[in-house]
């Protein structure tokens, strides 16, 4: 299904929670405001797939809105495969991400994957704002507890 067409589904599901659904001009999709965590969805070029992500400050917890793949250039990020979902833990910056099909998905699909990723994002944001009070901890990069050990690639 086109991601235009999915979208325009989801928003017509009047229960859905996702708050407010938005769309830029270059087919970036965000679901999110004040009370709902942004996440944002990238359609990939020629194929049917998306890629859906929530990026946040780490010291602040705070979202941003910016595409995945500048925030991955930008901060030299590595990413980490987590079994359908991705982290990339930058200096500044946290994303996780999950690229998925779109040509079998539904509204009610689409609406559990982004509850899924709001409620991981909940527990990785309060888990790095809790690390982030170590103050002791000279080099977050070698000790980041989210991070299990010979995972990163």
């Amino acid at each position: 299904m086109l991601v235009d067409n999915l979208m325009h589904l989801v928003d017509e599901i009047n229960d859905h929670d996702l708050g407010k659904i938005s769309y830029s001009e270059d087919g970036h999709w965000v679901l999110g405001d004040d009370s709902h965590f942004p996440i944002q969805l990238e359609p990939l070029s020629h194929i049917d797939e998306i890629i859906i992500y929530g990026t946040f400050v780490k010291n602040t917890g705070e979202p941003i809105y910016t595409p995945i793949l500048a925030s991955m250039m930008l901060e030299n990020m590595i990413g980490t495969s987590l079994t359908g979902y991705g982290i990339c833990p930058g200096p500044v910056t946290f994303t996780i991400f999950s690229k998925v099909s779109t040509l079998t998905m539904t509204p009610a699909h689409l609406v559990e994957l982004v509850s899924g990723m709001r409620q991981l994002i909940d527990y990785i944001r309060l888990s790095t704002s809790l690390s982030s009070d170590d103050a002791d901890q000279l080099d977050k990069g070698e000790t980041d507890r989210l991070l299990p050990t010979g995972q990163v690639h």
